[in-house]
């Protein structure tokens, strides 16, 4: 087995040309084709890809080799959201999808991402049983002309039907009746113009930014957070729209900015949401959160009488909960949130219609809304920061924080230690900050929510301090 190729949060993703090859990405379809003849007598899969670079020429690598296995390959002819694929496996109730994508990451990044038949992300068993079969039998592969004639890689759309699916969950008409102006960045990831095609009317305004292919993404991960989302915000300030939204380079996770430039964080959203459908739409079922998400899941589940879960990091789990437990909402701090009536399984711009839908049905923006949200709830803010970490150091340091944590930060005293998915504090204003090494790339990620701006701030920088004393000691 190559070492190098380990399944992380959500799929295996690496650095091109350095483990990201031709060969590791034919391995790893070699490892899924074994898997399948070991686990399966069902022997389809359904391959998709997005726009980073050589995505399409990785997926027909895999379906090379899937083909040579006996795999029946249902393969997109054109890039697509990574919703798609899932969308399509769940309804044709296909054992296994592929996608090719790195998601969020930058762009010397691509990857591997596995959907199982429910329609959503793998489960750690399955990952595992595809990682152990990496390297124990040879390659086999053969040219895609060949195994197009012999009926084993078919070319098809996966979407179809999917907007029929969107409708039954989303009210697009009263959005397309609706006067608003939004502004959408699809951050040169594969949502392009979805969305403006969704709503767009003579009343309700669209513009769409940076909806076409650029592998490079402008030298940007195309990742909803803050320090990427500035070209949205100039440009709903200069159209004086009343909300910004964005999806990620695969489509499945969204970011946004409010009317007046300031961040519409993926916390304020699934909270928004998470009201909307308990009292517009009177839905009920558990409100899911990973253990990086917002103290108000909680505070609003405890408000309606619901269940309140709390998992840890990787949307993999709140799937697999979805498809045990009835979950009203559930997401990921990162901009990934699944909804009742959709499939276990992310879809920014299922998302961000639903948020259209919200304000149009709540006859308020989301900044109004938010400061309705603070005035029930609290206030509470809310930021995210990557340092540049190796994984060996980064799990080093995480480990020191939970043996030896500090007695308090900025001024707070540290109230409790959660060691569920990395080290979190939990302070004695109800602020928590955590620390985790990332899955998916060399990252320690820091994520803090607390009254004020300025409070995070100062509690992600006294953490990182107390950080790095307790990796001395």
């Amino acid at each position: 087995m190559d070492r190098s190729i380990k399944f992380g949060t959500d799929g295996w993703r690496a650095v091109i040309a350095e483990d990201f090859t031709f060969e590791n990405v034919r391995m790893v379809a070699q490892a899924l084709a074994d898997h399948l003849d070991d686990q399966s007598e069902d022997k389809r899969v359904a391959v998709g890809y997005d726009f980073r670079f050589l995505s399409e020429d990785f997926a027909r690598a895999v379906a090379e080799v899937l083909a040579s296995n006996g795999i029946t390959v249902f393969l997109s002819p054109r890039a697509c959201p990574t919703p798609h694929v899932s969308y399509y496996v769940r309804k044709h109730n296909l054992p296994v999808g592929v996608v090719i994508t790195a998601s969020h990451n930058p762009y010397a990044y691509n990857g591997l991402k596995i959907k199982e038949r429910f329609g959503g992300s793998a489960s750690v068993q399955t990952t595992r049983q595809i990682e152990s079969f990496i390297g124990k039998n040879p390659v086999r592969t053969m040219p895609l002309r060949e195994a197009k004639t012999a009926g084993r890689v078919i070319e098809t759309p996966l979407d179809e039907g999917y907007s029929r699916f969107m409708e039954s969950i989303v009210d697009i008409a009263a959005i397309r009746e609706s006067s608003l102006t939004v502004v959408v960045d699809s951050m040169n990831g594969v949502g392009g113009r979805l969305l403006e095609r969704w709503v767009a009317s003579p009343t309700c305004h669209v513009k769409t930014l940076r909806p076409g292919r650029d592998p490079l993404f402008g030298g940007r991960a195309p990742e909803p957070k803050e320090e990427y989302l500035d070209v949205l915000r100039d440009a709903v300030l200069q159209e004086g729209a009343v909300v910004g939204l964005a999806t990620d380079g695969d489509g499945d996770r969204s970011g946004g900015v409010h009317r007046d430039g300031s961040l519409f964080t993926p916390l304020e959203m699934i909270a928004l949401l998470a009201l909307y459908l308990i009292e517009e739409r009177k839905q009920t079922g558990a409100l899911v959160s990973n253990n990086a998400n917002t103290l108000y899941l909680k505070r609003i589940a405890d408000a309606a009488g619901l269940p309140y879960v709390n998992k840890p990091v990787g949307f993999k789990y709140i799937a697999e909960l979805m498809q045990k437990e009835d979950v009203l909402i559930g997401g990921e701090e990162s901009g990934g949130i699944a909804v009742q009536g959709f499939l276990p399984e992310r879809d920014g711009i299922l998302i961000n219609l639903l948020l259209l839908e919200m304000m149009v049905k709540r006859g308020k923006d989301s900044l109004e809304l938010l400061q309705d949200l603070y005035a029930r709830f609290g206030e509470f803010h809310f930021r995210r920061r990557d340092f540049h970490v190796t994984p060996e150091k980064g799990a080093r340091q995480v480990a020191a924080m939970v043996a030896r944590p500090p007695k308090e930060i900025a001024g707070l005293a540290v109230v409790n230690v959660d060691a569920l998915d990395g080290a979190k504090l939990f302070l004695q204003d109800d602020s928590w900050i955590l620390f985790r090494q990332s899955g998916t790339e060399p990252a320690l990620r820091v994520y803090c929510e607390a009254p004020s701006v300025a409070r995070v701030d100062d509690i992600i920088s006294e953490g990182m301090k107390a950080l790095g004393e307790a990796d001395k000691g």
